[in-house]
């Protein structure tokens, strides 16, 4: 298998170049932040515990900050891969939004992919039993979501893959990091957006 080079990392890349443009006041309290911080002091909110596993069409929420609810959906579930062995293989394929709510409601979740808050990620039960993520209802799949050109970069080789393990023959137009996502690491993506726009929590 041939590897890339680090440098040519896709998405470290466009992350840097997307910090370099950041006005300097906003930069500054973005390195300022994660300098100062450790993980565990922007864990996303414990919500409530449950054991029930997540299935497609489901709604959540996850809070950054007390009393803020950032909307999410689960949009594949159980994902079949391609390899049995995979570590993806039977977890869940997630978009969380830019729309979000004071109360633990379904009242202002507002699918639009065009407006989510960070990239598409394949996740496990344990955001849900260890209570981060929290499912207040269930909306049937539709056509427009069905047919969403969404892929995942393989940092080590460089290609694009469905969530399934199927190599892409293009770059997606949602694309994510392959693997599945950490709960830290989903945290610390949720807080460096409401950094760079600290506006998302005063909607």
């Amino acid at each position: 298998m041939k590897l890339i080079d680090p440098k040519d990392n896709l998405i470290a890349n466009e992350w840097r170049k997307r910090h370099s443009l950041l006005d300097a006041e906003t930069r500054e309290k973005f390195d300022t932040f994660f300098k100062n911080n450790k993980p565990n002091d922007y864990q996303l909110k414990v919500i409530k515990r449950v054991r029930r596993k997540p299935v497609e069409g489901d709604i959540f929420v996850l809070s950054p900050r007390e009393g803020v609810y950032f909307y999410g959906r689960v949009l594949k579930a159980s994902i079949s891969h391609v390899s049995i062995n995979s570590f993806t293989h039977g977890k869940h394929l997630v978009f969380i939004f830019r729309c979000q709510s004071k109360e633990i409601n379904i009242d202002a979740f507002n699918p639009n992919y065009e407006e989510i808050l960070i990239r598409p990620a394949i996740v496990d039960d344990s955001y849900w039993s260890r209570g981060y993520f929290f499912t207040i209802g269930n909306e049937p799949i539709n056509d427009e979501e069905r047919g969403l050109d969404i892929g995942f970069y393989n940092v080590m080789t460089g290609k694009f893959f469905t969530e399934s393990g199927v190599e892409m023959d293009h770059r997606p137009k949602f694309l994510g990091i392959e693997g599945i996502a950490t709960i830290i690491g989903i945290a610390m993506e949720v807080n460096e957006e409401l950094i760079i726009d600290p506006e998302l929590i005063n909607r």
